[in-house]
């Protein structure tokens, strides 16, 4: 086998296993507990080509989830975030994917399958994703009504419904 061949199946291995190969993020800034900062406001084109605007959820509690079509652990919390979107929204809190690294028509075609409730930005380039120190999906954030992230998730939901009770 060649060496650009055997390099070509690497590559394609390591995007395989993306979502193994997250870095710890408890050594990212803003990963835990507790009041961590302001977010940044995000104002994107949707998967659907709508516009989203921050300034939606003004006053809101948000949960920011960034996935991607071709991570294994994306698809399997998908369910369990539809259920807590379904459980949640008629409370006034507001759910938010992040599309990272890929095209819309993926994104849009992941949406379909999962019948997503609520919208999702398109990041292929991953600004998003760097603002809020996110180095791979799946990662949830928790955004207080008053606009600050309060909690992170990394491939888990676990916690993120006691969250949601005492922030509204």
């Amino acid at each position: 086998m060649s060496r650009r061949l055997l390099a070509a199946a690497f590559v394609s291995l390591l995007m395989l296993a993306g979502c193994g190969l997250q870095q710890d993020l408890s050594s990212v800034p803003n990963i835990g507990n507790g009041p961590t900062g302001p977010a940044t406001p995000i104002t994107a084109p949707t998967l659907s080509g709508s516009q989203f605007d921050w300034s939606s959820t003004h006053g809101h509690v948000v949960v920011v989830d960034f996935w991607g079509s071709w991570c294994g652990p994306c698809n399997a919390e998908q369910p369990g975030l539809d259920t807590l979107a379904a459980h949640w929204s008629p409370r006034g809190v507001l759910f938010l994917g992040v599309d990272m690294a890929e095209s819309s028509a993926n994104g849009a075609a992941y949406e379909r399958s999962y019948n997503v409730p609520y919208p999702s930005v398109t990041d292929a380039s991953e600004v998003i994703a760097s603002e809020y120190n996110v180095p791979a999906p799946p990662v949830v954030i928790i955004i207080d009504a008053k606009g600050n992230i309060v909690d992170r998730f990394l491939g888990t939901l676990s916690g993120l419904s006691s969250d949601l009770t005492r922030l509204t």
